[in-house]
């Protein structure tokens, strides 16, 4: 198993870091090119999720990213520091085009997230809130 952790300060600026150490880990796990574009971008929804709601944006808080790979599976933990957040209902944050177009966005961020990546599971305490994506490499397609 491989592991690398990061934490960064709650500012959007230090996104940039754990979405190029992102890049890093997915070509280091022998992603294609466009997966590796999917991981940065669930990656930088999960960590901004982490830094505006769960951190609320507070400078002395932590946003901690663990990349684990362990055979075929890509692991990636997003935890903040924040209060912790009401049970999670998926069903809540049903996107479609209506909402789309009228601006709804609240969800769209976890609705992104859960089509880019293989599985996902949020929990959630007053303590904060863990956020985990899993990547699963695949065979090649013929």
């Amino acid at each position: 198993m491989h592991r690398v952790e990061l934490n960064i300060p709650s500012q959007p600026i230090f996104e940039r870091v754990v979405r190029a150490s992102a890049a890093e880990v997915g070509v280091a796990f022998g992603f294609s090119d466009e997966r590796v574009e999917d991981l940065k971008l669930a990656i930088s929804e999960a960590v901004n999720n982490a830094i505006d709601h769960g951190n609320r944006g507070e400078m002395g808080k932590l946003v901690a990213v663990v990349f684990e790979i362990d055979g075929d599976k890509l692991e990636i933990r997003i935890s903040d520091q924040g209060q912790g957040m009401d049970e999670f209902h998926p069903s809540r944050h049903v996107i479609d085009e209506q909402n789309l177009e009228r601006g709804q966005l609240r969800g769209f961020g976890m609705y992104l997230i859960s089509e880019l990546v293989d599985d996902y599971e949020v929990s959630s305490s007053h303590k904060g809130t863990v956020l985990t994506l899993r990547l699963y490499r695949r065979e090649a397609q013929p």
